[in-house]
């Protein structure tokens, strides 16, 4: 069968999002199509395939990566879908609210073109326990790598999408891997260089280098393709790691690539992201439909 799909784009990251809620809830081969949509030199090319649903009255949102498995981290897809919803006529006005795998994920409408989610608290690794400002600020170490010194700080976040960090490799309630934030000012592919994280493997943290702008402005510098974090988590643990270490405000500009997202850690101890999701085109696509059965 013939599916629209509509690619968006928070910051660096680029989605494909397919609107299925008029399939009354039949189930397709979402994995085998997220890993022909999302290749980027045979297919349309993008980072994740997010696919809404409509089962009995609710709307449900699941995302995929590029090998056809699960995306662990729904906060892009979620940001994408709502702002495809509400432009639909979809939302309400405080927002949109999703299903997940797992729980529920809430995008509020903030202005016309602005949207906002809540990424939870950061949490510690390995153990995946919740961290205020002041826990975070103890797990920070310092490292030389090549007579340099360099400061890291791993974080990770919860999810509703991963029940026990399953098919993740992360800590029970974690979302995936997480991330290792490492401070830098020179260039950041020498700090990707010269630090490791050792062998890297699928359960192993990334290694995220973060340049401190200023107080209230922090760059990354790792393209979109090469981070297993969306954007969305990736600029909230940047935040998290940089107030931590006493680096910047708990309210900062996070800038991926063209774009910035503006992050803030609550008195709650949350991290909330908000953004302004862009559409860069559609298209359509054929899905082979499972054979009936005799």
């Amino acid at each position: 069968m013939d599916l629209r799909f509509y690619k968006l784009r928070v910051c660096d990251a680029d989605l494909i999002l397919v609107d299925d809620t008029a399939g009354d809830g039949r189930d397709r081969d979402w994995n085998a199509a997220a890993r022909v949509l999302l290749d980027r030199r045979r297919g349309v090319g993008g980072d994740r395939l997010a696919v809404l649903a409509r089962v009995e009255e609710s709307t449900w949102l699941r995302a995929f990566d590029p090998d056809g498995e699960p995306a662990a981290y729904l906060f892009d897809a979620a940001l994408c879908a709502a702002r495809f919803l509400l432009d639909s006529g979809r939302g309400d006005e405080g927002g949109v609210r999703f299903r997940v795998p797992g729980g529920e994920l809430s995008v509020d409408l903030l202005d016309a073109a602005s949207l906002g989610i809540d990424l939870g608290g950061p949490r510690g690794l390995p153990g995946g326990e919740a961290l205020s400002q002041e826990a975070a600020a103890g797990r920070l170490s310092v490292i030389e790598a090549s007579g340099e010194r360099y400061e890291v700080l791993p974080l990770g976040l919860a999810s509703p999408a991963m029940k026990a960090g399953a098919a993740t490799g992360a800590a029970p309630g974690l979302a995936g891997p997480g991330m290792v934030a490492v401070f830098y000012e020179g260039g950041a592919n020498r700090a990707r260089a010269r630090i490791r994280s050792g062998k890297r493997r699928a359960a192993m943290p990334e290694t995220v280098p973060i340049r401190v702008v200023s107080r209230e402005e922090l760059r990354i510098e790792l393209r979109a393709r090469h981070r297993r974090m969306d954007a969305a988590s990736t600029a909230g643990l940047a935040l998290a790691a940089a107030a931590s270490a006493s680096r910047a405000e708990r309210g900062v500009l996070v800038r991926l690539g063209r774009d910035a997202l503006w992050v803030e850690w609550t008195d709650a101890d949350r991290l909330y992201v908000a953004c302004r999701p862009e559409y860069v085109f559609m298209g359509e696509f054929h899905l082979d439909e499972p054979a009936s059965s005799p």
